[in-house]
């Protein structure tokens, strides 16, 4: 049923605008904060985003200042002091505003997460105060003083009037994001029928990939990590266990499998090996070519083929580790790293298909754990010049 036009102004939707606001600022901080951090192609969509929603707000305490609350002044002279402290709040929200338009133009372009996150967080706690107090205390002036008319005229002529279809279904789409059905029936009720459904079913599905866009992040393998762990073991029986192929199943979380190929016996720099993994249900192997190899450390890459366009360089580490302030060698510090150095397009696949490689640091650290384990069931050989077979998981 149609709200009487001449009952007291219901201002349900200057809640809903507030609402919205704190929802996305919310989730602008949320992403801030994600391990890891948004690509490039997020941080441009948020940047936008955030922008476009800066200027929504600029325009949105512009209808305030000269539509809303000059009715509110001259019927209502009682409330002068909270109307005053509304226009401050307004020209304190607009600094802020700038500032962190600014970051958001910045951090689009590869700017600091930190500088936006500073600038986030000095409008936050100047505007959700302010948004709180107007719902709590201003709006029930106006709606003591207005009638559901004037209210509606005041929306039409500062928040409607001008602005294409695009615009509408877009800022509709986003106040109705996520908001309960009467809230939903509050923001449609503003238009026609026509309109309406053009709002909800025409420009659903833009929103809807702007969704993607903005809090979605790409799915994306981990591009390089390092992970370190100290083992009670001596450093010639932990290079024992990394240096040979044929032994990676018994450590490794996701390789099961290492053999020597070409005719290589032994690592050096071009020797090659193949490597068999395992995730879930899903098997596949790796070509790999060793790239260096001095006492104590072994380096190898994944080499690109048809099949696989990408290549990751791994690396382990071996140092003697001691006790804090002691003299006397107590263990061994086993450090493995990784890095991307030729990506593909097919990333997204292999982050969907393989989720563990999103983040790897934990299954690593395992690994070098186990080698430790492995390391005290064998049998120290002591390093040679030139190190026997090395090994380590293909991925």
């Amino acid at each position: 049923m149609p709200a009487d036009p001449t009952a007291p102004a219901d201002t349900t939707m200057m809640r809903i605008v507030h609402d919205a606001l704190r929802r996305d600022l919310e989730r602008v901080r949320i992403v801030l904060d994600a391990d890891p951090p948004p690509a490039a192609r997020q941080r441009a969509a948020i940047a936008r985003h955030l922008r476009w929603m800066l200027a929504f707000l600029d325009a949105h305490h512009r209808s305030e200042d000269e539509g809303l609350y000059p009715v509110v002044r001259q019927r209502a002279p009682e409330a002068v002091d909270l109307l005053d402290a509304m226009a401050r709040d307004h020209e304190a929200v607009a600094v802020a505003v700038a500032r962190l338009d600014g970051a958001a133009g910045a951090y689009g372009s590869g700017g600091e997460t930190a500088h936006l996150a500073a600038a986030l967080d000095e409008l936050t706690a100047i505007l959700l105060p302010h948004l709180r107090r107007e719902e709590n205390e201003a709006m029930p002036v106006a709606s003591a003083v207005m009638t559901n008319a004037e209210w509606g005229d005041i929306e039409q002529r500062h928040n409607l009037d001008g602005k294409s279809p695009a615009q509408l279904g877009r800022e509709g789409h986003w106040l109705i994001d996520e908001a309960d059905p009467a809230d939903r029936a509050c923001v449609l009720g503003l238009v026609s029928l026509l309109p309406r459904l053009l709002l909800r079913y025409g420009f659903g599905p833009a929103y809807r990939r702007y969704l993607r866009a903005w809090w979605c992040p790409q799915r994306r393998i981990q591009p390089s990590g390092a992970v370190a762990v100290v083992v009670p073991q001596g450093i010639d029986a932990v290079w024992d266990v990394v240096r040979d192929p044929t032994r990676v199943g018994e450590w490794s979380h996701e390789c099961i499998d290492g053999r020597w190929v070409g005719g290589a016996v032994e690592a050096g720099p071009g020797a090659r090996f193949r490597g068999r993994n395992r995730q879930g249900p899903f098997r596949w192997g790796r070509l790999c070519e060793v790239v260096r190899v001095e006492p104590y450390e072994l380096v190898w890459r994944t080499v690109p083929t048809r099949l696989y366009p990408d290549s990751t360089e791994w690396a382990l580490r071996l140092t003697p580790a001691e006790e804090a302030g002691g003299d006397g060698v107590v263990g061994t510090r086993i450090e493995q790293t990784f890095r991307v150095v030729k990506g593909t397009w097919l990333e997204p696949v292999y982050a969907t298909v393989v989720p563990a490689h999103r983040q790897r640091a934990t299954a690593l650290e395992r690994d070098l754990e186990r080698i430790g384990v492995v390391a005290a069931r064998g049998v120290a050989r002591p390093a040679t010049a030139r190190p026997a077979p090395g090994s380590a998981p293909a991925r």
